[in-house]
């Protein structure tokens, strides 16, 4: 089996009676119990923490050498972002260093989190995002663009490298 994600790697962050205790952000001092929403899928992983991270970018502009939500993303500093803030994992800060930090994955294995990178000016690797599944990734894609999901087709099919899985991330989520 590749490095990464598995089926087996997740896990409920549930407690048994099916209720969350919830601090309010604007009320001090005060929480709330929330029921549990039917699911059938009650846990996350730290790799759904790191698309959920580079996913609440979205809308955002394209900075180059970014690697703020304050200040702006370029695409290695979104990736570099979402990782450490989803995961605690650092990975190098270019697109060329991720993929040399990443185990290569087959396109036909590729899952959600994995990063997806690409030949946009020449170079062997220039760009990077998170993949999504379902042939769609989230980046950063240039100056006086925001950051956003795209589709591996057309162009980022054309320009498509392949795919890499960052070690470390794939573990569950406990809190």
């Amino acid at each position: 089996m590749l490095a990464g994600c598995g089926e087996n790697t997740k896990t409920s962050d549930a407690n048994k009676a099916g209720k969350y205790a919830v601090q309010l952000a604007h009320a001090k001092n005060q929480s709330a119990s929330v029921s549990r929403l039917p699911t059938e899928q009650r846990s996350v992983t730290l790799v759904d923490r790191v698309v959920w991270n580079a996913q609440k970018q979205q809308g955002k502009m394209y900075r180059w050498g970014g690697e703020s939500p304050k200040t702006g993303f370029d695409c290695s500093g979104l990736t570099q972002y979402a990782f450490g803030q989803g995961a605690g994992v650092g990975i190098p800060r270019t697109a060329a260093a991720q993929y040399n930090a990443a185990v290569k994955v087959p396109r036909q294995q590729a899952t959600k989190g994995d990063l997806v990178f690409f030949n946009t000016s020449g170079r062997r690797v220039s760009h990077v995002g998170i993949y999504l599944g379902n042939e769609k990734f989230v980046h950063a894609p240039r100056t006086g663009k925001a950051i956003t999901t795209d589709k591996l087709a057309g162009y980022w099919e054309r320009k498509l490298i392949g795919f890499g899985r960052i070690p470390g991330a794939c573990k569950p989520s406990y809190s």
